[in-house]
Protein backbone atom coordinates (compact mmCIF):
# COMPACT_ATOMS: atom_id res chain seq x y z
CA UNK A 1 0.00 0.00 0.00
CA UNK A 2 1.55 3.65 -0.89
CA UNK A 3 1.76 4.46 2.59
CA UNK A 4 4.09 6.36 4.69
CA UNK A 5 4.70 5.68 8.69
CA UNK A 6 6.04 8.27 10.96
CA UNK A 7 5.64 7.81 14.92
CA UNK A 8 7.15 9.19 17.85
CA UNK A 9 6.31 8.45 21.61
CA UNK A 10 7.84 10.93 24.66
CA UNK A 11 7.83 10.89 28.51
CA UNK A 12 5.77 13.53 29.37
CA UNK A 13 6.86 16.48 31.78
CA UNK A 14 5.29 15.28 34.99
CA UNK A 15 7.00 11.71 34.47
CA UNK A 16 10.22 12.74 33.78
CA UNK A 17 10.36 14.74 37.06
CA UNK A 18 9.03 11.64 38.96
CA UNK A 19 11.83 9.48 37.06
CA UNK A 20 8.96 7.22 35.73
CA UNK A 21 8.14 6.00 32.14
CA UNK A 22 5.40 6.80 30.20
CA UNK A 23 1.73 5.32 30.24
CA UNK A 24 1.50 5.74 26.50
CA UNK A 25 2.09 2.81 23.88
CA UNK A 26 2.02 2.95 20.16
CA UNK A 27 2.28 0.39 17.32
CA UNK A 28 1.93 -0.28 13.61
CA UNK A 29 2.19 -3.07 11.08
CA UNK A 30 2.44 -2.61 7.48
CA UNK A 31 1.25 -5.72 5.28
CA UNK A 32 0.87 -6.62 1.74
CA UNK A 33 -2.56 -5.30 1.44
CA UNK A 34 -3.34 -3.42 4.90
CA UNK A 35 -2.06 -0.93 7.39
CA UNK A 36 -2.70 -1.22 11.46
CA UNK A 37 -1.99 1.31 13.87
CA UNK A 38 -2.79 1.76 17.32
CA UNK A 39 -2.14 4.28 20.19
CA UNK A 40 -2.89 3.76 23.92
CA UNK A 41 -2.83 5.80 26.95
CA UNK A 42 -2.79 4.00 30.32
CA UNK A 43 -4.37 6.17 33.25
CA UNK A 44 -1.97 7.96 35.45
CA UNK A 45 -1.70 7.87 39.28
CA UNK A 46 -0.57 5.47 41.61
CA UNK A 47 -4.10 3.43 41.77
CA UNK A 48 -3.48 2.44 38.02
CA UNK A 49 0.04 1.24 38.60
CA UNK A 50 0.00 -1.13 35.86
CA UNK A 51 -1.83 0.88 33.02
CA UNK A 52 1.99 1.22 30.94
CA UNK A 53 1.47 -1.99 30.30
CA UNK A 54 -2.20 -1.97 30.55
CA UNK A 55 -1.55 0.11 27.19
CA UNK A 56 1.03 -1.99 25.61
CA UNK A 57 -1.76 -4.63 25.66
CA UNK A 58 -4.07 -2.52 24.12
CA UNK A 59 -2.06 -2.09 21.24
CA UNK A 60 -1.16 -5.23 20.28
CA UNK A 61 -4.79 -6.90 21.01
CA UNK A 62 -6.12 -3.86 18.28
CA UNK A 63 -3.91 -5.24 16.08
CA UNK A 64 -4.24 -8.73 16.29
CA UNK A 65 -8.28 -8.20 16.18
CA UNK A 66 -7.76 -5.70 13.58
CA UNK A 67 -5.35 -8.19 11.18
CA UNK A 68 -8.37 -10.71 11.05
CA UNK A 69 -10.54 -8.18 9.00
CA UNK A 70 -7.99 -7.74 6.05
CA UNK A 71 -9.87 -9.89 3.96
CA UNK A 72 -12.99 -9.24 5.02
CA UNK A 73 -16.13 -6.69 3.10
CA UNK A 74 -17.22 -3.55 4.48
CA UNK A 75 -20.57 -4.52 4.72
CA UNK A 76 -19.74 -8.14 6.67
CA UNK A 77 -17.13 -5.83 8.81
CA UNK A 78 -20.00 -2.91 9.40
CA UNK A 79 -22.44 -5.77 10.74
CA UNK A 80 -19.77 -7.29 13.47
CA UNK A 81 -19.58 -3.92 14.53
CA UNK A 82 -23.25 -3.20 14.94
CA UNK A 83 -23.30 -5.92 17.05
CA UNK A 84 -20.14 -5.19 18.94
CA UNK A 85 -18.46 -8.48 17.55
CA UNK A 86 -15.10 -6.96 17.18
CA UNK A 87 -15.02 -4.22 19.88
CA UNK A 88 -15.88 -7.48 22.66
CA UNK A 89 -12.74 -9.29 20.30
CA UNK A 90 -10.37 -6.31 21.43
CA UNK A 91 -11.78 -6.15 24.75
CA UNK A 92 -11.73 -10.09 25.29
CA UNK A 93 -8.18 -10.38 24.23
CA UNK A 94 -6.94 -7.75 26.51
CA UNK A 95 -8.78 -9.15 29.41
CA UNK A 96 -7.15 -12.63 28.91
CA UNK A 97 -3.71 -10.69 28.49
CA UNK A 98 -4.25 -8.27 31.52
CA UNK A 99 -5.35 -11.70 33.76
CA UNK A 100 -2.09 -13.71 32.72
CA UNK A 101 0.26 -10.75 33.42
CA UNK A 102 -1.45 -10.02 36.53
CA UNK A 103 -1.24 -13.69 37.60
CA UNK A 104 2.41 -13.50 36.53
CA UNK A 105 3.39 -11.57 39.34
CA UNK A 106 0.88 -12.08 42.04
CA UNK A 107 0.61 -15.85 41.02
CA UNK A 108 -1.75 -16.44 44.42
CA UNK A 109 -4.60 -13.95 43.68
CA UNK A 110 -8.70 -14.07 44.07
CA UNK A 111 -9.41 -12.25 41.14
CA UNK A 112 -7.26 -10.00 38.90
CA UNK A 113 -6.93 -6.07 39.39
CA UNK A 114 -8.25 -4.97 35.73
CA UNK A 115 -9.14 -1.61 36.90
CA UNK A 116 -5.09 -0.88 37.55
CA UNK A 117 -3.97 -1.35 34.00
CA UNK A 118 -6.46 0.59 32.66
CA UNK A 119 -6.17 2.61 29.28
CA UNK A 120 -8.04 4.55 26.67
CA UNK A 121 -7.22 3.24 23.03
CA UNK A 122 -7.44 4.58 19.34
CA UNK A 123 -7.02 2.43 15.98
CA UNK A 124 -7.38 1.97 12.86
CA UNK A 125 -7.21 -0.27 9.71
CA UNK A 126 -6.64 -0.10 5.93
CA UNK A 127 -7.37 -1.93 3.49
CA UNK A 128 -7.93 -1.12 -0.14
CA UNK A 129 -11.53 -1.96 0.37
CA UNK A 130 -12.36 0.48 3.62
CA UNK A 131 -11.01 1.95 6.33
CA UNK A 132 -11.73 1.21 9.67
CA UNK A 133 -11.39 3.38 12.91
CA UNK A 134 -12.00 2.02 16.53
CA UNK A 135 -11.88 4.64 19.77
CA UNK A 136 -12.32 4.42 23.50
CA UNK A 137 -11.35 7.42 25.76
CA UNK A 138 -9.82 10.78 24.97
CA UNK A 139 -7.43 10.23 22.15
CA UNK A 140 -7.76 11.01 18.58
CA UNK A 141 -7.64 10.05 14.80
CA UNK A 142 -7.45 13.39 12.72
CA UNK A 143 -8.01 12.86 8.80
CA UNK A 144 -6.57 15.41 6.09
CA UNK A 145 -8.67 15.33 3.04
CA UNK A 146 -8.36 17.78 0.48
CA UNK A 147 -6.43 20.25 2.49
CA UNK A 148 -8.99 19.52 5.49
CA UNK A 149 -8.68 18.29 8.47
CA UNK A 150 -11.53 16.54 10.38
CA UNK A 151 -11.74 14.34 13.46
CA UNK A 152 -13.09 11.09 13.20
CA UNK A 153 -14.78 10.20 16.35
CA UNK A 154 -16.03 12.84 18.65
CA UNK A 155 -15.11 12.13 22.44
CA UNK A 156 -17.24 11.30 24.87
CA UNK A 157 -16.31 13.97 27.86
CA UNK A 158 -17.34 12.59 31.10
CA UNK A 159 -16.42 12.66 34.55
CA UNK A 160 -14.59 9.37 34.10
CA UNK A 161 -12.69 8.79 31.35
CA UNK A 162 -14.03 5.74 29.21
CA UNK A 163 -11.01 3.01 29.15
CA UNK A 164 -10.69 -0.61 28.77
CA UNK A 165 -10.48 -1.47 32.13
CA UNK A 166 -14.29 -2.15 33.39
CA UNK A 167 -15.99 -5.10 32.73
CA UNK A 168 -18.45 -4.36 29.51
CA UNK A 169 -16.16 -1.36 28.58
CA UNK A 170 -16.19 -3.09 24.94
CA UNK A 171 -19.78 -1.52 24.82
CA UNK A 172 -17.73 1.94 24.92
CA UNK A 173 -15.66 1.34 21.94
CA UNK A 174 -16.93 3.79 19.21
CA UNK A 175 -15.99 2.94 15.63
CA UNK A 176 -16.19 4.95 12.27
CA UNK A 177 -15.85 2.72 8.98
CA UNK A 178 -15.39 4.07 5.36
CA UNK A 179 -14.68 2.68 1.68
CA UNK A 180 -11.44 2.95 0.39
CA UNK A 181 -10.81 4.90 -2.95
CA UNK A 182 -7.72 5.10 -4.90
CA UNK A 183 -8.75 8.57 -5.27
CA UNK A 184 -8.58 9.33 -1.94
CA UNK A 185 -5.11 11.12 -0.82
CA UNK A 186 -6.01 11.50 2.91
CA UNK A 187 -3.02 11.48 5.51
CA UNK A 188 -4.68 9.71 8.96
CA UNK A 189 -2.82 10.64 12.29
CA UNK A 190 -3.52 8.81 15.56
CA UNK A 191 -2.68 10.44 18.65
CA UNK A 192 -3.15 10.45 22.63
CA UNK A 193 -4.62 13.41 24.17
CA UNK A 194 -1.01 14.59 25.67
CA UNK A 195 -0.63 15.91 22.17
CA UNK A 196 -3.64 17.25 21.79
CA UNK A 197 -3.79 19.36 24.95
CA UNK A 198 -0.39 20.72 24.08
CA UNK A 199 -2.76 23.32 22.31
CA UNK A 200 -5.40 26.29 22.58
CA UNK A 201 -7.93 25.23 20.03
CA UNK A 202 -7.84 22.40 17.40
CA UNK A 203 -6.85 24.99 15.08
CA UNK A 204 -3.61 25.16 16.12
CA UNK A 205 -2.85 21.68 16.55
CA UNK A 206 -4.05 21.25 12.76
CA UNK A 207 -1.13 24.24 12.13
CA UNK A 208 1.39 21.53 14.02
CA UNK A 209 0.20 18.48 12.08
CA UNK A 210 0.35 20.37 8.30
CA UNK A 211 3.99 21.50 9.36
CA UNK A 212 5.06 18.18 10.47
CA UNK A 213 3.59 16.39 7.31
CA UNK A 214 4.97 19.24 4.85
CA UNK A 215 8.23 18.84 6.65
CA UNK A 216 8.40 14.97 6.46
CA UNK A 217 7.37 15.15 2.70
CA UNK A 218 9.31 17.88 1.00
CA UNK A 219 12.63 15.73 0.51
CA UNK A 220 14.57 13.80 2.00
CA UNK A 221 16.88 16.35 4.06
CA UNK A 222 13.81 17.60 5.35
CA UNK A 223 12.00 14.77 6.35
CA UNK A 224 15.71 13.10 8.43
CA UNK A 225 16.12 16.47 10.03
CA UNK A 226 12.17 16.17 11.26
CA UNK A 227 12.84 12.80 12.31
CA UNK A 228 15.69 13.79 14.57
CA UNK A 229 14.14 17.10 15.93
CA UNK A 230 10.85 16.25 16.28
CA UNK A 231 11.09 13.86 19.97
CA UNK A 232 12.35 17.68 21.02
CA UNK A 233 9.79 19.19 19.70
CA UNK A 234 6.88 17.08 21.61
CA UNK A 235 9.54 17.15 24.80
CA UNK A 236 9.09 21.09 24.27
CA UNK A 237 5.09 20.88 23.76
CA UNK A 238 4.70 18.66 26.93
CA UNK A 239 7.03 21.03 29.16
CA UNK A 240 5.06 23.83 28.35
CA UNK A 241 1.75 22.44 27.82
CA UNK A 242 -0.29 19.94 30.40
CA UNK A 243 3.29 17.57 31.11
CA UNK A 244 1.67 14.67 30.01
CA UNK A 245 2.71 12.20 28.16
CA UNK A 246 2.47 12.33 24.02
CA UNK A 247 2.35 9.39 21.21
CA UNK A 248 1.21 10.14 17.79
CA UNK A 249 1.60 8.01 14.25
CA UNK A 250 1.18 9.33 11.08
CA UNK A 251 0.02 7.77 7.99
CA UNK A 252 0.93 9.71 4.76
Amino acid sequence: MNYNIFECSIVGYKNVLKNLNSQDYLDYKILENAIICAVADGHSGEFFKYSDVGSKLACQCAIQTLEELINADEDNVLELLENEIIQKRVFDKWMDLVEQDYKKNKPIVYKPQYLKYSTTLVATLITNKFRLYLKIGDGDIVIKSKGSYKKIISTKYKKIVDSLGRYDSYKNIMYYIEKNSDSQADSIILFTDGYENSFKNDEKLYESLDTTMKRYNKNIFSKELLKIGYKDYLKDLSKHGNHDDISIIFIM
